[in-house]
């Protein structure tokens, strides 16, 4: 396969993702208010328990001033809370409130409801097959980064 094959083939694929992504999540999330990148950053934040813009940032591939933005409309529905360490206040952490807490597990009750038969379906070798080739495609794509 030529270099060009597997760009496009990588560009089709992440098109075809994400609008499939949308198409089974989105239904699920919007009762909620909530678009994806903010239901994936308050997942992001219930997984951490805790963390800082900045780390928020690595792990999801948000700029800072997008995510300081999305945190601040996230803190203003009442799903998070921002605050600045005492020892260095350039640094916000960030945790999920009460409230926020509350609709993430909503919203993963709601997944596994509608989802838990077709998982149960497909078996857990599957599952982990399907978990892998993820793994491998982000791997490869990392590799690809790094030639730039």
């Amino acid at each position: 396969m030529k270099g060009l094959e597997l760009n496009i083939l990588t560009w089709d694929f992440w098109r075809s993702l994400k609008d499939h992504v949308d198409i089974v999540f989105r239904p699920i999330i919007e009762d909620y208010g909530l678009t994806m990148m903010q239901t994936r950053i308050l997942l992001e934040i219930k997984q951490c328990g805790h963390l800082t813009v900045g780390s928020l940032c690595s792990e999801i591939g948000l700029t800072s001033g997008n995510a300081s933005a999305m945190c601040k409309k996230l803190e203003k529905a009442g799903f998070i809370k921002r605050n600045r360490n005492p020892s260095d206040e350039r640094i916000v952490e960030l945790r999920l409130t009460e409230h926020g807490e509350a609709i993430i597990q909503k919203i993963e009750d709601a997944i596994e409801k509608k989802y838990s038969k077709l998982l149960e379906t497909r078996g857990e070798e599957e599952i982990k097959d399907f978990a892998a080739g993820i793994k491998k495609f982000n791997a490869i794509i990392k590799e690809m980064i790094m030639i730039c």
